[in-house]
């Protein structure tokens, strides 16, 4: 049998028409056309498909059976199209994300907040196994936006500035250098350090232990856990110090027994990308979202929102 789509918008729009002339004319069709494409497919069905009283058309049994599946597929057809356009628009679709090293995400809940309140039907997941490794899941494909602080010399990413934020030194509030004015990278000789953990083979070799090795500074121990609440809570037992991003760090001190400490500036600031392999609606979008939040604008908005 051959029928094709066009012939499925022929009979469902002379149904609903009533006639060739109505029909046409909806159709951008001559009379003419519009008659051919009818004999067309009744011709393929071997029915007739509408019985001519005139100039009206009535469908025969075939025929009605035939408009029941056009109605069915043109609305499939239709949302197929709507899917799509949103789709391409920024309006649907999941958007994976990952940020290097840190598995504190915090800050997330804000920004998917207002994410939503414009693209509701987009949905936010986190790709926690990609945390070590994000840019190499980036260029698999299985995330759209990571995170980080590194960069990988690749073509095909596309970095964007998102924020700056400074290391800050973590530590209980009876530890001797909660009581220190200055800290500098050599006071850490002997100490029990805490770090999130990082990949070796990621070309990552954090700032903070590269300065270590630079002053040569000799640390008592370095653990290395993956998860950022458990290296806060060795902390808050006494089990040694931690050095981490401001932002990420600033939650965790509130009603604890922890104090954050800076390392001087000139060591310390850092700027954070948002790595993408290719910038969709969804993507753009999340990222303006994302830059509001850091810049300390979005709850600005948000507010404003509400007075409103």
């Amino acid at each position: 049998m051959n029928v094709a789509l066009h012939h499925f918008r022929l009979v469902d729009t002379i149904f609903k028409e009533g006639t060739l002339t109505k029909a046409a004319a909806s159709l951008h069709l001559t009379q003419s056309a519009l008659s051919h494409q009818l004999k067309e497919l009744e011709s393929a069905l071997e029915v007739e498909v509408f019985h001519r009283q005139g100039k009206r058309l009535h469908l025969s049994e075939e025929g009605f059976r035939f408009l029941k599946s056009a109605e069915r597929i043109l609305n499939e057809i239709k949302s197929l199209e709507e899917d799509i356009h949103n789709f391409k628009n920024g309006k649907t679709g999941k958007l994976n994300i990952s940020m290097q090293c840190y598995t504190a995400y915090h800050w997330l809940p804000g920004i998917i907040k207002h994410f939503k309140t414009q693209w509701p039907d987009v949905n936010i997941e986190i790709v926690s196994d990609a945390t070590r490794r994000p840019l190499e899941y980036l260029l698999r494909g299985d995330l759209d936006i990571a995170i980080v602080r590194t960069q990988m010399v690749n073509n095909k990413i596309i970095y964007e500035p998102i924020f700056d934020d400074r290391i800050t030194i973590v530590v209980p509030d009876d530890h001797p250098f909660a009581r220190k004015s200055n800290i500098q990278v050599t006071d850490f000789e002997n100490q029990e350090l805490i770090l999130p953990l990082y990949d070796p083979s990621y070309q990552d070799t954090p700032v903070f232990e590269s300065l270590l090795q630079v002053h040569q500074v000799k640390l008592k121990n370095m653990h290395r856990i993956h998860y950022t609440d458990a290296v806060i809570e060795m902390v808050k037992a006494g089990l040694g110090v931690t050095v981490m991003a401001d932002w990420i760090v600033k939650p965790y001190l509130n009603g604890s027994n922890l104090v954050a400490l800076p390392l001087p500036e000139a060591i310390s600031q850092r700027t954070w990308y948002a790595a993408t392999c290719r910038q969709t609606p969804a993507i753009q979008n999340f990222l303006h979202c994302l830059k509001l939040h850091f810049a300390g604008k979005l709850e600005q908005q948000d507010s404003a929102v509400l007075a409103v």
